[in-house]
């Protein structure tokens, strides 16, 4: 009887266990908001892998390619550098063509600033136009969420917009000759983060496409 009891209890578990459709065991993807963000143009691969049914583990790897409309705009000036994120996602609701996942992720950026600027020299006795450089490493964590669609025949193509929100912490150094005085630029808006270390609200959106392999 206890034998019975327990089979009714579980197969409606076991049966949905055996027909779930899953979440693939590998996807590699680049994320396409990244390339075409013209503020911090960058590319980035990631691949996801899965971990249980529900669970998956993600890492990618990428570089900051420019920035043509905000900190590298003049010629010899540039904006590029080192691009890492990892994470790990649970998949709340899985269906036969999509996924929608939540978790968490981590990321790390080390990028070389160049930009030409006015300073002055030898105890502003003297105007220069030089150079200058400014290095920036971030660390950030954020949760995320996102949907994972599967399109084809075969459902081997990726589409995952996502989002998320968190925190990062940034160090910006610059690097002057020691008797340089920078004369700061005007403008309402700089977008540059203050020298030193600062937390800034991180808030994540993309999109990625990619392979999916089951």
């Amino acid at each position: 009887m206890r034998t019975i009891v327990f089979l009714i209890l579980f197969l409606p578990v076991c049966l949905r266990a055996q027909t779930e459709p899953g979440i693939p065991l590998l996807t590699l993807k680049t994320n396409v908001s990244a390339l075409l963000n013209p503020i911090k143009q960058a590319y980035a691969f990631a691949a996801d892998f899965r971990l249980s049914s529900r669970i998956s583990a993600d890492a990618g790897a990428g570089a900051f390619l420019g920035s043509p409309l905000q900190f590298a705009q003049r010629k010899g000036e540039s904006y590029t550098g080192l691009r890492l994120r990892a994470g790990l996602k649970y998949y709340l609701m899985q269906r036969n063509r999509y996924a929608f996942h939540v978790g968490l992720e981590g990321k790390y950026h080390d990028i070389k600033h160049i930009t030409i600027r006015q300073v002055l020299r030898q105890g502003q006795q003297y105007l220069e136009i030089l150079p200058v450089e400014r290095t920036l490493q971030t660390y950030g964590v954020a949760g995320r969420t996102g949907w994972q669609f599967y399109l084809g025949t075969n459902k081997r193509l990726l589409l995952e917009p996502y989002c998320g929100f968190g925190l990062a912490w940034h160090e910006a150094r610059r690097n002057l000759p020691p008797d340089a005085e920078l004369i700061e630029e005007g403008g309402f808006l700089t977008f540059e983060y203050e020298q030193g270390k600062s937390i800034m609200p991180d808030i994540l959106l993309g999109v990625y496409l990619g392979v999916a392999l089951w």
